[in-house]
């Protein structure tokens, strides 16, 4: 009896997962019709969550600052979370242009790792090297154009995360209509 009056009671919001499923997709349509413009509202997102948190962090440190040893510390990571929350917002490009820095460096110096690498198999006549030369100038070649067009990055960003909206929308859905079909074979 008790088994069944759970099973019941986890039915009757069943449709709460499809509304989300569904809000997963439309999000994702959403950002594939403008990606650009996804990837700064986004970072404008990110920006307001983690000023909400610093915000939080400062007022609560402040109000238990007797009961928290060592508050200072956390009242001024509190206070690097309004900041960077503050910046983001503010300025939703800076993100895009201090990841695609990042990339690019990693990228040149992996392009570089892997040229020296194809130069040194070149000296020891093997015939991978080639290969190697290609893919270091490839690397070194994506570096380029990510500091040139560092919205590509963004784009790129902005598709992927849609694509898993709208995967992660279509699970749950699919997911809430199995488990009501076998529910309904329970009860």
């Amino acid at each position: 009896m008790n088994q069944e009056m759970t099973v019941k009671n986890k039915l009757s919001y069943w449709w709460v997962p499809i509304i989300f499923g569904a809000i997963f997709i439309v999000t994702g349509i959403w950002i594939l019709r403008a990606p650009a413009e996804s990837f700064e509202k986004i970072t404008m997102f990110i920006g307001i969550i983690i000023l909400v948190s610093g915000t939080s962090g400062v007022f609560l440190t402040l109000h238990n600052r007797l009961a928290i040893p060592g508050w200072e510390f956390q009242l001024i990571g509190a206070l690097i979370d309004v900041a960077i929350g503050l910046i983001l917002i503010l300025n939703p490009a800076i993100l895009l242009k201090i990841i695609t820095i990042f990339v690019a460096v990693w990228l040149i110096i992996s392009g570089i790792v892997v040229l020296r690498r194809a130069f040194q198999f070149r000296e020891g006549e093997r015939d991978i090297w080639r290969w190697e030369l290609i893919l270091g100038i490839v690397l070194l070649l994506l570096a380029v154009i990510l500091l040139w067009h560092p919205m590509i990055l963004g784009l790129t960003i902005a598709i992927w995360t849609a694509a898993a909206f709208i995967a992660l929308g279509i699970f749950r859905i699919s997911l809430t209509i199995r488990l009501k079909k076998q529910s309904s074979e329970i009860v």
